[in-house]
């Protein structure tokens, strides 16, 4: 051991030097390594007087704590920062997929919402309403919306509803008749809508004030019904030789709503109102006829079906409770009906062959 040794500190890596030389990563300082033996005054370690050469230390090897600044630390630190960055790029590719599926679903849905919307992909309430109506659907074909449109070609009147037209030589107006008491806790009130027909040439007074007539039928009335009672009015059919007009009365009573059911048919050349007898003759035939297109059309009906002959014929024949009326399909004959054993209400059948 000399006494002349030079210490001093790496600045590389901050261990120890001796004589210039860093005993750790073998850092040389040309400065401070000269004149002493085993040195290299020339820079160099070299063996011309049979020194043995120096080698190195690797760098990044140490056991201590990495201290380098380098671009990468060797061992055990580095695979373990190695694992941890692919871990986590693995969740992060986890994390990616999932998020995808997320949006795929929710654009997916949103395309299922959207043409639900529009009516074309039907869900399960669809299958259900459909299946409730499987004979209108085999007979009239696609459903417009749930408004009914009469047609030639349907099989049956399905149901009272409007069939007026705009390009007439008369136009159709309403009018409205309502009756509400003062006493806001009165529920009896009176409610009437009914047609008139207008024509800048042609005089209607006199088919109006009928139209009028059988549409107020209950307003002097409608007291003597806890609830009152509504009409309203339908014009089932019109061209320029006749018009049909359909009242349905609601008389609401304390046990429920009683139904019924008026209508008058005009010839508009005379505006002569046409008798039931002039739609169709009234016989044992048209009974046998109600009868048997009852049960196409309307199902099973307790009081049609338990009813003799006799009895539909006098209730087809009762000028108050027969009702008869022209639509698209046909003449639609009916009648109102009251029984201590079915109740009250009304019930109508088309007779295809009585078009206009």
């Amino acid at each position: 051991m000399s006494d002349d040794r030079n210490y001093g500190f790496c600045p590389r890596c901050g261990a120890l030097m001796q004589n210039g030389v860093c005993r750790s990563c073998g850092y040389t300082d040309h400065s401070s390594s000269g004149g002493s033996s085993g040195g290299a005054a020339n820079g160099s370690y070299g063996g011309e007087n049979g020194q043995q050469q120096y080698q190195p230390r690797p760098p990044y090897v140490q056991s201590g704590p990495y201290t380098q600044s380098g671009p990468y630390p060797q061992g055990t630190p580095y695979v373990q920062a190695v694992e941890r960055k692919k871990s986590r790029k693995g969740l992060i590719i986890a994390l990616s997929v999932i998020g995808a599926v997320i949006l795929l679903t929710g654009l997916i849905l949103s395309i299922v919402f959207f043409f639900r919307a529009l009516g074309r992909i039907p869900d399960a309430a669809d299958s259900q309403y459909h299946d409730g109506y499987n004979d209108y659907y085999d007979d009239y074909g696609d459903y417009d919306s749930g408004y009914y449109v009469p047609s030639e070609d349907d099989p049956y009147y399905r149901e009272i509803t409007d069939s007026t037209s705009t390009d007439l030589s008369y136009e159709i107006s309403w009018i409205v008749d309502s009756i509400t008491p003062d006493d806001t806790e009165n529920y009896c009130t009176y409610y009437s809508t009914y047609p008139i027909l207008e024509s800048g040439e042609t005089d209607y007074s006199t088919v109006n004030s009928r139209i009028e007539t059988a549409a107020l039928e209950y307003k002097e009335s409608y007291k003597d019904y806890p609830g009152g009672c509504s009409t309203l009015g339908y014009v089932t059919y019109m061209d320029e030789t006749m018009i049909s007009v359909v009242f349905q009365h609601s008389l609401y009573e304390d046990n429920g709503t009683r139904p019924r059911i008026s209508a008058v048919t005009f010839e508009l050349e005379t505006g002569q109102e046409m008798r039931p007898e002039q739609m169709t003759e009234i016989n044992e035939e048209l009974v046998m006829r109600f009868r048997a297109q009852n049960t196409v059309q309307n199902g099973a009906v307790d009081f049609v079906d338990n009813a003799s002959d006799e009895e539909l014929l006098a209730l087809l024949s009762d000028p108050d409770a027969g009702v008869y009326f022209y639509s698209p399909v046909g003449l639609e004959v009916g009648f109102n009906y009251e029984s201590d054993e079915y109740g009250g209400g009304w019930v109508s059948v088309t007779l295809k062959d009585q078009t206009l």
